[in-house]
């Protein structure tokens, strides 16, 4: 299996400009069943000539799937996994193009359903407020940014936000999770640097903070100052640290490894229903209880548990990564899935949850499967498997 190296986004815009999507290998596609509930971001290749498909998934429980007559191309209108699903339309902003655009697929083909001009962020984070209005927030030219979209018309409001100010010695923005609760959104954000010279050691600002932001207004109401931890959350366009539950209390886990802290341990927190102040009460020092390891995802299955995509302890970004079960209600861990180890990439949208039970695709070292995790029962399945030379799951998505 090869691996991708995302050192990150802002790497990534370089190499973009240095290799051309000419370079990117290319396969015989074909068509996309119609009808398919689910769908997976594949790719081939390895860095940076990279080839990015959607294939439609018509189980996750059994047969397999290629690309062979159902791999629908990305590779040069959406650029790799960082892509927002919902009901089968694909959002993406390419800052390094100039374009916001939205997509579906249709007999094979990623169709275009409109583009318009977007250069103003670097996307980063992003919550739905309402079923037509996607919030995005990301960095640009050292300040916080956001963009209001309806997406039926795939119209924009944009605007700047009133952080914290960046501080001496760090010249950006590190953006978080992101929640709408109750006009109100809630954004972890830090700094950072864009000085790569000793890269992978980067200056690390100690504190992290949590911004409560009206949304009517989009207004900064304030910032809570976090030190328990640092990293709050990642990039959620690739995947999810954080989650509202039945009881609308809002969790969200750290992961100091994606501002390159190697020394704080990830830490799950939560702000309850109704209080726009982080719990005093709850505290769960997810590294302690997981030999050391790193929290990059997180994804609630219900009745208070939730499944955390785990990295292991080092200083590497792209490493083994496991899956681990915990009860957030009382801030504990449970278990580690009897899983074969997910090889190196970190930015992989990994779980669907459905009927009470867990999806989980898992890029092993020799054979790649979507397995289910049956919380009730404790059991674990596999499930639909990959084949035909596919080197990396990055997506799975749910289409309605």
């Amino acid at each position: 299996m090869k691996r991708i190296n995302h050192r990150s986004l802002r790497l990534i815009a370089i190499f973009l400009v240095l290799f051309s999507i000419s370079g990117c290998e290319k396969r015989n596609t074909g068509n996309v069943e119609e009808g398919t509930k689910y769908s997976a971001v594949l790719c081939i290749g390895s860095w940076p000539n990279i080839a990015y498909y959607i294939s439609g998934i018509p189980s996750l429980t059994s047969g397999t799937i290629s690309l062979k007559g159902n791999g629908a191309e990305m590779t040069g209108k959406v650029y790799a996994q960082d892509v927002i699903q919902k009901d089968g339309f694909y959002y993406h902003a390419n800052a390094g193009s100039g374009r916001l655009g939205k997509y579906h697929v249709e007999n094979g083909v990623l169709i275009t359903d409109k583009e318009i001009p977007f250069s103003w962020l670097s996307w980063a984070s992003y919550t739905w407020v309402d079923n037509n209005t996607l919030l995005i927030i990301g960095e640009g030219k050292g300040e916080a940014r956001y963009a209001i979209i309806k997406v039926d018309k795939m119209t924009l409001k944009i605007g700047r936000l009133t952080l914290n100010a960046i501080p001496s010695g760090f010249q950006v923005y590190n953006i978080g999770f992101a929640e709408y609760r109750n006009n109100k959104i809630f954004l972890g954000y830090g700094f950072g640097s864009n000085d790569w010279t000793n890269y992978p050691q980067m200056p690390v600002y100690p504190k992290s903070y949590v911004a409560v932001i009206d949304y009517t207004s989009m207004n900064v109401e304030k910032s809570i100052e976090e030190t328990r931890s640092n990293g709050l959350g990642g990039s959620s366009v690739y995947a999810p640290s954080s989650f509202i539950d039945e009881n609308n209390d809002l969790y969200f886990i750290s992961d100091p490894v994606n501002i390159y802290d190697y020394k704080s341990n990830s830490a799950m927190y939560r702000i309850k229903s109704g209080s726009t102040e982080i719990d005093p009460t709850y505290f769960f020092n997810f590294s302690a209880a997981a030999n050391g390891e790193k929290a990059p995802a997180m994804w609630y299955i219900g009745n208070g548990k939730a499944i955390v995509r785990s990295r292991i302890a080092g200083e590497s970004i792209d490493t083994d990564h496991y899956y681990r079960i915990i009860d957030v209600k009382t801030g504990s861990m449970i278990k580690k899935l009897d899983l074969p180890a997910d090889k190196g990439e970190r930015m992989v949208n990994a779980v669907i949850v459905e009927d009470g039970k867990a999806f989980i695709a898992v890029n092993a070292a020799d054979r790649d499967y979507i397995w289910q995790y049956n919380p009730a029962t404790d059991q674990l399945t596999k499930g639909v498997e990959f084949i035909g030379g596919i080197d990396y799951i990055l997506r799975i998505e749910k289409l309605k």
